[in-house]
């Protein structure tokens, strides 16, 4: 599916309490990305933790297909990330010349599909509209999306195919950036991101 195809069939909503209320129950599967959307995200949104949007079908308003929560964030590259990804990052995004240890960039906290569309293509088309999005209505100097991916298999292997990359390869190594013992791998997320400028626009 393609963003072009997801717009002709939802639109686009911010998600309110009161529009929260006049949804049908929204599940993806997932009971903490249930929970999220069905309170939490209220909460983050009074508290300016991060803004939620729907997707809802144009001929169901009440029928939620895609949900998303966004929120400012960076990716920090801190003393405790070894050298070989740091190098690693810096030679990738041709950010080697800039001393900056904070790249700005915006955190998708939360992404869920209605398990009834699950495998139609929907989570792919949600994530290129929110490349694009950002690559072209990009008004803070946002250069980055990043994720905390679920680790699991089809979870990771999803923003794979969707062009993110580890911050850090190395399972262990992550640990130590994020301040983890490792005894306590495997982790429960992997750091990803996507560099926005790979995303060709036209000017």
């Amino acid at each position: 599916m393609t963003v072009e195809q997801l717009l002709s069939e939802c639109d686009l909503v911010r998600l309110t309490e009161e529009k929260l209320a006049d949804c049908k129950p929204f599940s993806c599967g997932e009971v903490d990305l249930d929970e999220f959307f069905a309170k939490d995200c209220l909460v983050n949104q009074r508290k300016l933790l991060g803004k939620t949007y729907l997707f809802c079908l144009k001929n169901q308003p009440d029928t939620i297909v895609t949900a998303f929560s966004l929120s400012n964030d960076s990716i920090r590259l801190t003393n405790r990330i070894a050298d070989e990804y740091k190098e690693q990052f810096l030679d990738d995004t041709d950010l080697r010349d800039k001393t900056l240890k904070r790249f700005p960039a915006v955190l998708i906290g939360r992404l869920g599909t209605n398990k009834d569309f699950a495998g139609q293509g929907y989570g792919t088309a949600i994530m290129d509209f929110i490349k694009v999005l950002f690559r072209t209505n990009n008004r803070t100097g946002c250069r980055f999306l990043i994720v905390d991916a679920l680790n699991r298999p089809d979870t990771l292997h999803y923003y794979e195919k969707n062009g993110f990359r580890y911050l850090i390869a190395d399972e262990r190594l992550e640990a130590k950036y994020m301040g983890i013992g490792v005894g306590r791998l495997p982790l429960n997320t992997r750091l990803m991101y996507f560099d926005l400028l790979k995303l060709k626009v036209n000017s």
